[in-house]
Protein backbone atom coordinates (compact mmCIF):
# COMPACT_ATOMS: atom_id res chain seq x y z
CA UNK A 1 0.00 0.00 0.00
CA UNK A 2 2.95 2.36 0.58
CA UNK A 3 3.89 2.19 -3.09
CA UNK A 4 0.28 2.85 -4.11
CA UNK A 5 0.20 5.92 -1.87
CA UNK A 6 3.47 7.08 -3.42
CA UNK A 7 1.98 6.65 -6.88
CA UNK A 8 -1.06 8.72 -5.95
CA UNK A 9 1.20 11.41 -4.49
CA UNK A 10 3.17 11.47 -7.74
CA UNK A 11 -0.03 12.37 -9.61
CA UNK A 12 0.51 15.99 -8.62
CA UNK A 13 3.19 16.28 -11.32
CA UNK A 14 0.59 15.71 -14.03
CA UNK A 15 -2.28 17.83 -15.27
CA UNK A 16 -5.65 16.39 -14.33
CA UNK A 17 -8.61 15.98 -16.68
CA UNK A 18 -12.34 15.64 -16.12
CA UNK A 19 -12.98 11.94 -15.36
CA UNK A 20 -15.78 10.47 -17.49
CA UNK A 21 -17.14 8.29 -14.67
CA UNK A 22 -19.71 10.02 -12.42
CA UNK A 23 -18.59 7.84 -9.49
CA UNK A 24 -14.93 8.92 -9.60
CA UNK A 25 -13.72 10.00 -6.18
CA UNK A 26 -16.54 8.17 -4.44
CA UNK A 27 -15.94 4.66 -5.77
CA UNK A 28 -12.67 3.10 -4.67
CA UNK A 29 -12.00 1.47 -8.04
CA UNK A 30 -10.28 3.92 -10.43
CA UNK A 31 -7.84 6.23 -8.66
CA UNK A 32 -6.12 7.42 -11.87
CA UNK A 33 -9.14 8.23 -14.01
CA UNK A 34 -8.51 11.97 -13.67
CA UNK A 35 -5.31 11.61 -15.75
CA UNK A 36 -5.30 11.10 -19.49
CA UNK A 37 -4.16 7.63 -20.47
CA UNK A 38 -0.71 8.68 -21.70
CA UNK A 39 0.00 10.31 -18.33
CA UNK A 40 -1.26 7.23 -16.49
CA UNK A 41 1.27 5.15 -18.42
CA UNK A 42 4.07 7.64 -17.70
CA UNK A 43 3.23 7.62 -13.99
CA UNK A 44 3.19 3.83 -13.79
CA UNK A 45 6.41 3.52 -15.80
CA UNK A 46 8.12 5.97 -13.45
CA UNK A 47 7.03 3.90 -10.45
CA UNK A 48 8.16 0.61 -12.02
CA UNK A 49 11.61 1.99 -12.81
CA UNK A 50 11.93 3.12 -9.19
CA UNK A 51 10.97 -0.33 -7.86
CA UNK A 52 13.00 -2.44 -10.29
CA UNK A 53 15.96 -0.10 -9.94
CA UNK A 54 16.76 -2.03 -6.75
CA UNK A 55 17.74 -4.92 -9.02
CA UNK A 56 19.38 -3.02 -11.86
CA UNK A 57 19.55 0.81 -11.96
CA UNK A 58 20.29 0.67 -15.70
CA UNK A 59 17.21 -1.42 -16.49
CA UNK A 60 15.08 -0.21 -19.37
CA UNK A 61 11.57 -1.47 -18.88
CA UNK A 62 8.77 -1.62 -21.42
CA UNK A 63 5.19 -0.94 -20.29
CA UNK A 64 2.74 -2.32 -22.85
CA UNK A 65 -0.44 -0.20 -23.11
CA UNK A 66 -3.98 -1.38 -23.78
CA UNK A 67 -5.36 -0.04 -27.07
CA UNK A 68 -8.81 0.70 -25.66
CA UNK A 69 -8.62 1.36 -21.90
CA UNK A 70 -12.39 1.20 -21.38
CA UNK A 71 -14.77 -1.74 -20.81
CA UNK A 72 -11.87 -4.17 -20.80
CA UNK A 73 -12.65 -6.42 -17.82
CA UNK A 74 -13.91 -9.95 -18.40
CA UNK A 75 -15.01 -10.42 -14.78
CA UNK A 76 -16.62 -8.31 -12.07
CA UNK A 77 -17.33 -8.97 -8.39
CA UNK A 78 -19.83 -6.53 -6.92
CA UNK A 79 -21.04 -6.31 -3.33
CA UNK A 80 -24.56 -5.85 -1.97
CA UNK A 81 -24.91 -3.36 0.86
CA UNK A 82 -27.36 -1.05 2.55
CA UNK A 83 -26.48 1.59 -0.05
CA UNK A 84 -27.13 -0.64 -3.05
CA UNK A 85 -25.08 -2.88 -5.36
CA UNK A 86 -21.62 -1.91 -6.53
CA UNK A 87 -18.04 -1.50 -5.33
CA UNK A 88 -16.68 -0.41 -1.98
CA UNK A 89 -16.44 3.32 -1.50
CA UNK A 90 -12.99 4.86 -1.42
CA UNK A 91 -11.34 4.39 1.99
CA UNK A 92 -14.38 2.56 3.35
CA UNK A 93 -14.96 -1.08 4.20
CA UNK A 94 -18.61 -0.60 5.12
CA UNK A 95 -20.06 1.66 2.43
CA UNK A 96 -21.04 0.45 -1.05
CA UNK A 97 -21.32 2.81 -4.04
CA UNK A 98 -24.56 2.01 -5.87
CA UNK A 99 -23.59 1.73 -9.57
CA UNK A 100 -25.74 2.03 -12.66
CA UNK A 101 -22.73 1.55 -14.93
CA UNK A 102 -19.03 0.76 -14.62
CA UNK A 103 -16.91 2.00 -17.52
CA UNK A 104 -14.51 -0.92 -17.06
CA UNK A 105 -17.25 -3.51 -17.70
CA UNK A 106 -18.88 -4.45 -21.00
CA UNK A 107 -22.17 -2.61 -21.41
CA UNK A 108 -24.07 -5.91 -21.38
CA UNK A 109 -22.65 -6.65 -17.91
CA UNK A 110 -23.74 -3.25 -16.58
CA UNK A 111 -27.26 -3.86 -17.87
CA UNK A 112 -27.34 -7.12 -15.91
CA UNK A 113 -26.15 -5.28 -12.78
CA UNK A 114 -29.06 -2.83 -13.03
CA UNK A 115 -31.61 -5.62 -13.45
CA UNK A 116 -30.15 -7.70 -10.61
CA UNK A 117 -30.46 -4.68 -8.31
CA UNK A 118 -34.12 -4.27 -9.32
CA UNK A 119 -34.98 -7.96 -9.01
CA UNK A 120 -33.26 -8.50 -5.66
CA UNK A 121 -35.00 -5.47 -4.16
CA UNK A 122 -38.37 -6.84 -5.24
CA UNK A 123 -37.80 -9.98 -3.15
CA UNK A 124 -37.84 -7.93 0.06
CA UNK A 125 -34.76 -9.80 1.30
CA UNK A 126 -32.13 -7.55 2.91
CA UNK A 127 -28.55 -7.15 1.80
CA UNK A 128 -25.86 -8.58 4.06
CA UNK A 129 -24.57 -6.30 6.81
CA UNK A 130 -20.87 -7.00 7.56
CA UNK A 131 -21.19 -5.36 10.99
CA UNK A 132 -24.05 -7.53 12.25
CA UNK A 133 -23.46 -10.51 9.92
CA UNK A 134 -27.16 -10.48 9.11
CA UNK A 135 -28.82 -10.32 5.69
CA UNK A 136 -29.24 -12.43 2.56
CA UNK A 137 -27.76 -10.97 -0.63
CA UNK A 138 -23.95 -10.73 -0.57
CA UNK A 139 -22.21 -10.65 -3.96
CA UNK A 140 -22.83 -10.58 -7.69
CA UNK A 141 -20.19 -12.17 -9.93
CA UNK A 142 -20.37 -11.67 -13.71
CA UNK A 143 -18.06 -13.16 -16.33
CA UNK A 144 -18.02 -12.02 -19.96
CA UNK A 145 -16.71 -13.96 -22.96
CA UNK A 146 -14.98 -11.77 -25.51
CA UNK A 147 -15.21 -14.62 -28.02
CA UNK A 148 -18.96 -15.24 -27.82
CA UNK A 149 -20.40 -12.18 -26.05
CA UNK A 150 -22.07 -14.51 -23.53
CA UNK A 151 -22.36 -13.80 -19.81
CA UNK A 152 -22.18 -16.05 -16.76
CA UNK A 153 -23.96 -14.69 -13.67
CA UNK A 154 -23.54 -15.91 -10.09
CA UNK A 155 -25.58 -14.56 -7.18
CA UNK A 156 -24.02 -15.18 -3.79
CA UNK A 157 -26.12 -15.17 -0.63
CA UNK A 158 -26.24 -16.35 2.93
CA UNK A 159 -28.11 -19.60 3.60
CA UNK A 160 -31.75 -19.24 2.55
CA UNK A 161 -34.55 -20.28 0.24
CA UNK A 162 -33.73 -21.30 -3.31
CA UNK A 163 -37.02 -20.07 -4.80
CA UNK A 164 -36.28 -16.32 -5.02
CA UNK A 165 -32.91 -16.98 -6.65
CA UNK A 166 -34.49 -19.37 -9.16
CA UNK A 167 -37.01 -16.68 -10.09
CA UNK A 168 -34.29 -14.05 -10.52
CA UNK A 169 -32.29 -16.41 -12.72
CA UNK A 170 -35.29 -17.16 -14.90
CA UNK A 171 -36.08 -13.46 -15.35
CA UNK A 172 -32.46 -12.55 -16.11
CA UNK A 173 -32.28 -15.13 -18.88
CA UNK A 174 -35.60 -13.89 -20.27
CA UNK A 175 -34.43 -10.26 -20.34
CA UNK A 176 -30.85 -10.92 -21.44
CA UNK A 177 -30.28 -13.47 -24.23
CA UNK A 178 -26.52 -13.04 -23.67
CA UNK A 179 -26.82 -14.63 -20.20
CA UNK A 180 -25.99 -18.28 -20.82
CA UNK A 181 -25.50 -19.45 -17.20
CA UNK A 182 -26.94 -18.54 -13.81
CA UNK A 183 -25.33 -19.90 -10.64
CA UNK A 184 -26.20 -19.58 -6.97
CA UNK A 185 -23.42 -19.53 -4.40
CA UNK A 186 -24.00 -19.86 -0.66
CA UNK A 187 -21.46 -18.60 1.84
CA UNK A 188 -21.33 -18.46 5.63
CA UNK A 189 -17.92 -16.76 5.69
CA UNK A 190 -17.60 -13.66 7.86
CA UNK A 191 -14.71 -12.34 5.77
CA UNK A 192 -15.49 -10.06 2.83
CA UNK A 193 -14.51 -12.56 0.15
CA UNK A 194 -16.63 -13.84 -2.72
CA UNK A 195 -15.86 -17.54 -2.36
CA UNK A 196 -18.84 -19.87 -1.85
CA UNK A 197 -19.15 -22.83 0.49
CA UNK A 198 -21.70 -24.36 -1.89
CA UNK A 199 -22.33 -23.67 -5.58
CA UNK A 200 -25.37 -24.64 -7.66
CA UNK A 201 -26.06 -24.25 -11.37
CA UNK A 202 -29.62 -22.93 -11.62
CA UNK A 203 -30.01 -22.41 -15.35
CA UNK A 204 -28.09 -22.72 -18.59
CA UNK A 205 -24.62 -24.01 -19.42
CA UNK A 206 -22.33 -25.32 -16.70
CA UNK A 207 -19.42 -23.22 -17.98
CA UNK A 208 -18.68 -20.08 -20.01
CA UNK A 209 -16.56 -20.61 -23.12
CA UNK A 210 -13.99 -18.02 -24.18
CA UNK A 211 -10.78 -17.86 -26.20
CA UNK A 212 -7.28 -17.08 -24.98
CA UNK A 213 -5.08 -16.72 -28.05
CA UNK A 214 -5.42 -19.94 -30.07
CA UNK A 215 -6.96 -21.86 -27.17
CA UNK A 216 -10.54 -22.47 -26.11
CA UNK A 217 -11.05 -22.06 -22.37
CA UNK A 218 -14.06 -23.07 -20.31
CA UNK A 219 -14.68 -21.12 -17.13
CA UNK A 220 -16.71 -21.55 -13.96
CA UNK A 221 -17.79 -18.56 -11.83
CA UNK A 222 -14.69 -18.59 -9.62
CA UNK A 223 -12.02 -19.86 -12.00
CA UNK A 224 -8.90 -17.70 -11.95
CA UNK A 225 -8.21 -16.01 -15.27
CA UNK A 226 -6.41 -12.74 -15.96
CA UNK A 227 -9.23 -10.14 -16.04
CA UNK A 228 -8.03 -8.34 -19.19
CA UNK A 229 -8.09 -10.88 -22.00
CA UNK A 230 -6.02 -8.99 -24.60
CA UNK A 231 -3.22 -8.17 -22.18
CA UNK A 232 -3.19 -11.73 -20.87
CA UNK A 233 -2.70 -12.99 -24.43
CA UNK A 234 0.22 -10.61 -24.87
CA UNK A 235 1.79 -11.77 -21.59
CA UNK A 236 1.52 -15.42 -22.53
CA UNK A 237 2.90 -14.74 -26.01
CA UNK A 238 5.87 -12.99 -24.37
CA UNK A 239 6.45 -15.97 -22.08
CA UNK A 240 6.40 -18.38 -25.04
CA UNK A 241 8.83 -16.10 -26.90
CA UNK A 242 11.26 -15.99 -23.96
CA UNK A 243 11.28 -19.72 -23.26
CA UNK A 244 13.98 -21.76 -24.95
CA UNK A 245 12.38 -24.85 -26.48
CA UNK A 246 13.47 -28.25 -25.18
CA UNK A 247 11.48 -30.89 -27.12
CA UNK A 248 12.73 -33.69 -24.87
CA UNK A 249 12.62 -31.65 -21.68
CA UNK A 250 10.10 -30.56 -19.07
CA UNK A 251 8.67 -27.27 -17.84
CA UNK A 252 6.69 -26.34 -14.74
CA UNK A 253 3.64 -24.08 -14.59
CA UNK A 254 3.30 -23.16 -10.91
CA UNK A 255 0.04 -21.71 -9.53
CA UNK A 256 -1.34 -22.80 -12.88
CA UNK A 257 -5.06 -22.04 -12.48
CA UNK A 258 -6.76 -23.68 -15.46
CA UNK A 259 -3.41 -24.20 -17.21
CA UNK A 260 -3.43 -21.52 -19.92
CA UNK A 261 0.31 -20.82 -19.57
CA UNK A 262 0.96 -24.56 -19.80
CA UNK A 263 -0.99 -24.64 -23.06
CA UNK A 264 1.19 -21.87 -24.50
CA UNK A 265 4.30 -23.91 -23.56
CA UNK A 266 2.97 -27.29 -24.65
CA UNK A 267 4.51 -27.29 -28.14
CA UNK A 268 7.97 -26.48 -26.80
CA UNK A 269 8.47 -29.28 -24.24
CA UNK A 270 7.85 -32.99 -23.92
CA UNK A 271 5.85 -32.53 -20.72
CA UNK A 272 4.44 -29.61 -18.76
CA UNK A 273 3.85 -30.18 -15.03
CA UNK A 274 1.09 -27.83 -13.85
CA UNK A 275 0.45 -27.37 -10.11
CA UNK A 276 -2.44 -25.66 -8.34
CA UNK A 277 -4.13 -25.92 -4.94
CA UNK A 278 -7.72 -25.69 -6.28
CA UNK A 279 -9.34 -28.90 -7.50
CA UNK A 280 -11.92 -26.94 -9.54
CA UNK A 281 -9.13 -25.27 -11.48
CA UNK A 282 -7.51 -28.59 -12.29
CA UNK A 283 -10.79 -30.17 -13.36
CA UNK A 284 -11.29 -27.36 -15.85
CA UNK A 285 -7.62 -27.52 -16.84
CA UNK A 286 -7.95 -31.17 -17.80
CA UNK A 287 -11.20 -30.44 -19.66
CA UNK A 288 -9.57 -27.55 -21.52
CA UNK A 289 -6.47 -29.59 -22.37
CA UNK A 290 -8.69 -32.27 -23.88
CA UNK A 291 -10.77 -29.70 -25.80
CA UNK A 292 -7.59 -28.22 -27.28
CA UNK A 293 -6.03 -31.63 -27.98
CA UNK A 294 -3.06 -31.01 -25.70
CA UNK A 295 -1.98 -34.39 -24.27
CA UNK A 296 1.32 -33.42 -22.63
CA UNK A 297 0.16 -31.33 -19.65
CA UNK A 298 0.08 -33.18 -16.32
CA UNK A 299 -1.98 -31.49 -13.60
CA UNK A 300 -1.02 -31.94 -9.94
CA UNK A 301 -3.18 -30.92 -6.98
CA UNK A 302 -1.67 -29.29 -3.91
CA UNK A 303 0.00 -26.21 -2.52
CA UNK A 304 3.05 -25.53 -4.65
CA UNK A 305 5.38 -25.54 -1.64
CA UNK A 306 4.06 -28.95 -0.56
CA UNK A 307 4.26 -30.58 -3.99
CA UNK A 308 7.80 -29.33 -4.58
CA UNK A 309 8.91 -30.44 -1.12
CA UNK A 310 8.78 -34.00 -2.46
CA UNK A 311 12.01 -34.29 -4.44
CA UNK A 312 10.71 -37.42 -6.13
CA UNK A 313 8.31 -35.13 -7.97
CA UNK A 314 11.05 -33.31 -9.83
CA UNK A 315 14.05 -35.62 -9.91
CA UNK A 316 14.31 -37.46 -13.20
CA UNK A 317 11.94 -36.73 -16.07
CA UNK A 318 10.15 -33.93 -14.23
CA UNK A 319 13.34 -31.93 -13.59
CA UNK A 320 12.56 -28.66 -15.37
CA UNK A 321 14.39 -26.77 -18.07
CA UNK A 322 12.07 -23.82 -17.49
CA UNK A 323 9.68 -22.75 -14.74
CA UNK A 324 6.87 -20.22 -15.11
CA UNK A 325 5.06 -19.05 -11.99
CA UNK A 326 2.14 -16.71 -11.31
CA UNK A 327 1.87 -16.65 -7.50
CA UNK A 328 -0.62 -14.68 -5.39
CA UNK A 329 0.11 -11.03 -4.53
CA UNK A 330 2.03 -12.14 -1.44
CA UNK A 331 4.66 -13.75 -3.67
CA UNK A 332 6.60 -17.00 -3.45
CA UNK A 333 6.72 -19.14 -0.32
CA UNK A 334 10.31 -19.52 0.98
CA UNK A 335 10.05 -23.29 0.42
CA UNK A 336 9.21 -22.68 -3.24
CA UNK A 337 12.31 -20.51 -3.65
CA UNK A 338 14.43 -23.23 -2.03
CA UNK A 339 12.95 -25.89 -4.32
CA UNK A 340 13.54 -23.76 -7.42
CA UNK A 341 17.20 -23.29 -6.54
CA UNK A 342 17.55 -27.02 -5.90
CA UNK A 343 15.88 -27.91 -9.22
CA UNK A 344 18.28 -25.61 -11.17
CA UNK A 345 16.13 -24.82 -14.23
CA UNK A 346 17.85 -22.88 -17.01
CA UNK A 347 15.10 -20.26 -17.03
CA UNK A 348 12.73 -18.82 -14.44
CA UNK A 349 9.84 -16.59 -15.50
CA UNK A 350 7.85 -14.78 -12.83
CA UNK A 351 4.43 -13.17 -13.35
CA UNK A 352 3.14 -10.77 -10.71
CA UNK A 353 0.59 -8.03 -10.10
CA UNK A 354 2.70 -6.83 -7.14
CA UNK A 355 6.00 -5.33 -8.27
CA UNK A 356 7.36 -5.08 -4.72
CA UNK A 357 6.97 -8.75 -3.86
CA UNK A 358 8.23 -9.67 -7.33
CA UNK A 359 11.45 -7.71 -6.76
CA UNK A 360 11.84 -9.29 -3.31
CA UNK A 361 11.51 -12.80 -4.79
CA UNK A 362 13.86 -12.01 -7.68
CA UNK A 363 16.48 -10.76 -5.22
CA UNK A 364 16.26 -14.02 -3.27
CA UNK A 365 16.59 -16.11 -6.43
CA UNK A 366 19.47 -14.01 -7.75
CA UNK A 367 21.40 -14.19 -4.47
CA UNK A 368 21.08 -17.96 -4.06
CA UNK A 369 22.97 -20.83 -5.67
CA UNK A 370 23.05 -21.43 -8.55
CA UNK A 371 23.25 -17.80 -9.58
CA UNK A 372 20.50 -16.36 -11.73
CA UNK A 373 20.78 -13.18 -13.79
CA UNK A 374 17.96 -10.82 -14.64
CA UNK A 375 17.63 -10.84 -18.43
CA UNK A 376 14.47 -8.83 -19.04
CA UNK A 377 11.39 -7.24 -17.47
CA UNK A 378 8.22 -6.34 -19.36
CA UNK A 379 5.13 -4.82 -17.73
CA UNK A 380 1.58 -4.79 -19.07
CA UNK A 381 -1.03 -2.18 -18.27
CA UNK A 382 -3.76 -4.72 -17.60
CA UNK A 383 -5.71 -2.37 -15.30
CA UNK A 384 -6.04 1.09 -16.90
CA UNK A 385 -7.28 3.89 -14.60
CA UNK A 386 -6.06 1.98 -11.52
CA UNK A 387 -2.57 1.99 -9.93
CA UNK A 388 -1.99 -1.68 -10.81
CA UNK A 389 0.05 -3.41 -13.52
CA UNK A 390 1.15 -6.95 -14.35
CA UNK A 391 4.90 -7.56 -14.68
CA UNK A 392 6.94 -10.37 -16.20
CA UNK A 393 10.57 -11.02 -15.30
CA UNK A 394 12.98 -13.44 -16.98
CA UNK A 395 15.87 -14.95 -15.01
CA UNK A 396 18.50 -17.20 -16.59
CA UNK A 397 20.99 -19.42 -14.80
CA UNK A 398 24.53 -18.08 -14.96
Amino acid sequence: MTQIRQLLNDKSAFQTVEPPCPYFGTCGGCALQDLNYADQLALKHQRLLRIFGALDPSLTLELVPLEDPWRYRNKAELTFGADGLGYHAARSFWRIVDLDDCLLLPEAASRVVRDVRELTRKTGQPSYNPRTHQGFFRYLVIRHSRATGKLLVCLMTSQGERGPIEAIGEELMRRHPAVSSVYWGITSKLADIAVPDELFLLRGESYLEDRMGPFTVRLHPFTFLQPTTRQAERMYEQIAQWVSASPQGAAWDLYCGIGVIAFYLSSRFRTIYAIDAEERNLELGRMNAQANQIPNVQFHLGKVEDVLANKRFWLGEAQPDAVVMDPPRSGLHPRVIAALLAARPRQLICVSCNAQTLVRDLQLLMSGFPRYRLRDVVAFDSFPHTPHVEALALLERS
